[in-house]
């Protein structure tokens, strides 16, 4: 009877450990899925150097080949976008573009104000995007922002 114990105790720890390892693969491709949006939507901004609408088709084609978290309309962007957002330095960024289709924030802050040096005026983008981790036995949804900024683009003038 002894080694019946012992073994149903050794057989309990086997089945935590692999209830932890599925936990941290599930958690590493949220993370991989959060921080490829964040990377790939900044890339899509920077290399048009700014945010237009092709950016955004772009950006939305390729969030849907990556299997990105879509908008089920349960709950709107506005919840998760506000308005504004703080920059650096004190400067407040407003709301390009809460996507529609898929759960992600662009800012637009304006690096330019009254007497500041040309060569240093300009405007960037903050994003951001999010990990998902559906818990299914609590009934809920986990969401961590993922927040990412792109060069200052200047604005020549002759």
């Amino acid at each position: 009877m002894k080694e019946a114990i012992a073994n149903a105790g050794v057989f309990n720890l086997i089945i935590i450990f692999v209830i932890v390892l599925i936990l941290l693969f599930i958690g590493s491709l949220s993370y991989s899925r959060g921080f490829k949006a964040k990377n790939k939507i900044l890339e899509e901004i920077e290399k048009d150097q700014g945010y237009t609408s092709d950016t955004e088709a772009r950006i939305d084609d390729w969030l849907g080949n990556i299997g990105y978290r879509v908008n089920t309309g349960l709950n709107s962007n506005s919840d998760d976008c506000p308005a504004s957002a703080e920059g650096n330095g004190g400067s407040h960024g407003k709301l390009v573009s809460g996507s529609a289709l898929y759960q992600y924030c662009v800012y637009e802050f304006d690096t330019c104000t009254s007497g500041s040096d040309n060569s240093k005026c300009g405007k960037y983008y903050r994003v951001i995007a999010y990990m998902y981790f559906d818990i299914p036995l609590l009934g809920g949804l986990l969401k961590i922002p993922v927040n990412g900024e792109s060069v200052i683009f200047n604005e020549i003038t002759s």
